[in-house]
């Protein structure tokens, strides 16, 4: 599922995780902090991309979900990881198992011949 709803910011919103969030979600992240900012890059890119395929205006600021994200319980925050790693975006970006392997096994080889 790449949809769920959560108490934030005063309301109950969805977040959407598609093929524009995760572009989203990429701009987002500070390149030099990114275990910091992860999260309220993930939480603003799917409310974001939510508002969009609703066609509904996106009105909110990246510091006002900043802040909706502090308050967010930890059950909550792990719901809306565990969202996003279900969606088809990022399991392409994870490699498969088997290709983990073909490349462990790959890496052996050149370090024998070396």
């Amino acid at each position: 599922m790449s949809y769920i709803k959560i108490e934030i910011g005063g309301k109950e919103r969805g977040l959407k995780f598609n093929q524009g969030a995760l572009i989203t979600f990429q701009g987002k992240i500070d390149p030099d902090n990114v275990a910091g900012t992860t999260g309220y890059a993930l939480v603003w890119a799917g409310l974001k991309a939510n508002a969009y395929v609703k066609g509904e205006e996106f009105t909110e600021k990246f510091e006002t979900v900043c802040d909706w994200v502090d308050e967010l319980s930890p059950e909550t925050v792990i719901e809306v990881i565990k969202t996003f790693q279900e969606t088809q975006a990022y399991q392409k970006l994870i490699p498969e198992e088997k290709d983990k392997k073909k490349l462990r096994h790959k890496n052996t080889k050149r370090n024998v011949l070396k």
